[in-house]
């Protein structure tokens, strides 16, 4: 799951967006001028209150690409056990305490230790947090929390996930993953299927975060009663990574949710059948 982690996107500029906008405020700053024998320069302040508050906004968007493209060029570097030491190390010494920071941080960290990236996620202040990132720190940690068990914990940030602030397909695709395991497991399970049927893990644009959406499946499909599929959600994980069935049967797991992933395991061959043994009367 950490590898899913580390496949997230971060936030690009898109530059026909902005022409645009930019071709969208021309038009306005046109439309004052041409109101002015009528509403005098009324029309132009507002178009000059307008184009302020956007380029102030848009400043804080380039701030905040900027540090993330700096966040990707250390984390590239993170391919062995040295390079990811040398990247927390310049994720610590280049102001570490922000938000985007910690998040890469948690990533390289829980190849080794996901208690102790856990821990990191949580020192987060989410409300202080830039707005386009607090969904990704909620999405993160209550992923984290869901691999441990902690239901209870995942579900108030599932709550707060607002799936459609984030333009980028995979990045929803992992939201809406976190989101509906976390409401299938807590109750919600009707309204948590209601959401994986926008989700279709075999969709190309989502092929990085396949992993999570099949192991969402697989809580929705049982809590559903829908046996059939959560087994074949599981199957399909197997095939991905026979290894993230292992979280399935942890202490504290669901019976049902044990015996399934016991049955695929023994059916792909990676757990031993169990012998029964007959005594000789």
């Amino acid at each position: 799951m950490s590898e899913a982690l580390s496949k997230m996107e971060q936030p690009k500029l898109r530059w026909k967006t902005i022409a645009q906008i930019a071709l969208a405020f021309g038009v306005v700053w046109l439309i004052a001028a041409m109101l002015m024998p009528y509403i005098g320069i009324w029309g132009l302040v507002a178009a000059g209150v307008l184009t302020a508050v956007a380029l102030g906004f848009g400043f804080y968007i380039w701030r905040l690409t900027r540090k993330s493209s700096a966040i990707m060029d250390i984390l590239k570097g993170a391919t062995d056990d040295e390079g990811r030491k040398r990247a927390i190390q310049a994720l610590q010494a280049g102001g570490g305490g922000d938000a985007m920071s910690k998040m890469a941080e948690a990533q390289l960290v829980a190849q080794e230790d996901p208690k102790e990236a856990m821990t990191i996620l949580e020192g987060i202040d989410i409300d202080k947090a830039p707005k386009l990132v607090q969904n990704d720190v909620r999405a993160q940690l209550g992923l984290m929390y869901l691999i441990h068990n902690r239901v209870s914990d995942a579900a108030p940030l599932a709550d707060q996930i607002t799936i459609g602030a984030q333009p980028q397909p995979k990045q929803k695709a992992m939201y809406a993953a976190v989101v509906s395991e976390a409401w299938a497991r807590s109750g919600k399970h009707d309204e948590a299927a209601d959401l994986l049927e926008d989700y279709d893990a075999e969709d190309p644009a989502y092929e990085e975060m396949k992993a999570l959406l099949y192991r969402a499946q697989v809580f929705v499909w049982l809590k559903k009663k829908k046996r059939g599929r959560a087994r074949t959600s599981m199957m399909r994980l197997a095939k991905l990574d026979a290894n993230q069935l292992g979280a399935f049967l942890q202490k504290g797991m669901h019976p049902d949710v044990k015996r399934l992933a016991t049955e695929v395991l023994q059916k792909e061959g990676f757990a031993p059948k169990q012998k029964v043994q007959y005594q000789r009367r």
